[in-house]
């Protein structure tokens, strides 16, 4: 079988963001799988150009300008069309809508993933240009629900809020965790706590820098990492100014590998993750692979990997109070975060596990072909 897998790919650096890691994990699945001809397509800033033979798969790089005015995603079919037409794969995995509708273009059965929803993030994003871009994708993401045929809802919340816009079949499949998430770790280290997420108002980080602080009496050790990239800076410096009065209790650091990731889980005793806006975060099943329990917001499709009182908790977005009733509730019982540690592990290897996403993703994509 030959497979088009299109989409944000890291390249020669750790991935960024979830689609990134998303699409990582499912070409090193595919490529076990033994029997695929690969070919992983993408068009962004920040790679370099050509055609590249890796690990059992042909990367296809088209880099784009850092300097625009038309948004790189509107030209992207113009590069990859001709690509696809060239190649003729027999079926293509696309993770953004200016792939699928590339895919389309090309006359070849399209699997399409919704990773976000960037209608309700426009409101989030700063910036004329960002929003301008935003805007651009919410009219491509139009375009490919009124065209495909079959998508990837990686969510139940994903299904309830796209039903209405298309008439496509949904497959429902999760997004798949690097196997070294699922690798056994250490035991954690008391009191640790592990944020993952870029520095943006949407992260809600403030409200698990607050939930520290009412924690601080009780709990002095508590030590809070926050791992992410600064890129709302404004926000990212009142974060540090927030974090003044804790004594050190809370500590920035810099993006890092999977591998760094899982190090930083294998620390922690719980993942605390306090978004205002969210949809299926990858961290949170890098978490429970890890066997770690989780402290969410009830937010977009958390309340659909978060069991409460069985893999973690879950509190109000904003409501400090509640994020530190639950994470004390934990950092308290080290047996009790030990146990629903033990119980996100066992499910994530059932949901998460990449070979377990990819046998799903060709059981729908071989749908897709005979469709």
């Amino acid at each position: 079988m030959r497979l088009a897998l299109l989409g944000h790919f890291p390249v020669n650096a750790p991935p960024q963001g979830g689609v990134q890691s998303v699409l990582a994990n499912l070409a090193a699945a595919f490529v076990r799988q033994g029997d695929i001809d690969l070919h992983v397509i993408q068009h962004r800033r920040g790679i370099p150009g050509g055609v590249l033979a890796v690990d059992g798969y042909t990367l296809h790089d088209f880099p784009a300008r850092p300097s625009r005015v038309v948004p790189n995603m509107m030209k992207t079919g113009g590069l990859v069309t001709p690509l696809l037409r060239e190649l003729q794969p027999d079926a293509a995995s696309t993770h953004q809508p200016e792939y699928a509708l590339a895919a389309l273009d090309a006359g070849i059965p399209v699997l399409h993933t919704i990773h976000g929803f960037p209608r309700h993030e426009f409101w989030t994003r700063r910036g004329v240009f960002v929003r301008t871009a935003t805007l651009w994708e919410v009219w491509l993401e139009g375009r490919v629900l009124a065209r495909a045929r079959d998508l990837v809802a990686i969510s139940d919340y994903v299904i309830s809020a796209y039903r209405s816009r298309t008439a496509a079949r949904f497959h429902r499949i999760d997004n798949p965790v690097a196997p070294l998430f699922f690798a056994p770790g250490p035991l954690p280290e008391p009191g640790h706590l592990l944020l993952v997420g870029n520095l943006t108002t949407r992260k809600g980080v403030e409200t698990a820098l607050a939930a520290v602080a009412r924690l601080r009496p009780s709990f002095p050790g508590l030590v809070l990492d926050i791992i992410g990239a600064p890129v709302d800076a404004v926000y990212a410096r009142r974060l540090r100014e927030q974090a003044v009065p804790l004594d050190g209790a809370v500590r920035f650091l810099a993006p890092t590998s999977q591998a760094g990731i899982k190090e930083a889980l294998d620390r922690a005793q719980v993942l605390v993750l306090t978004s205002r806006e969210e949809h299926m975060p990858v961290i949170v099943a890098e978490a429970m692979a890890s066997g770690r329990p989780v402290v969410a917001t009830r937010v977009g499709a958390l309340a659909d990997m978060v069991t409460p009182g069985e893999t973690g908790y879950l509190a109000p977005a904003g409501d400090a109070a509640a994020v530190a009733e639950a994470i004390a509730a934990l950092v308290a019982s080290p047996e009790h975060a030990t146990e629903l540690g033990r119980e996100a592990a066992r499910r994530a290897r059932l949901r998460f596990h990449p070979d377990v996403v990819a046998a799903a993703y060709l059981a729908a994509l071989h749908e897709a072909m005979t469709r």
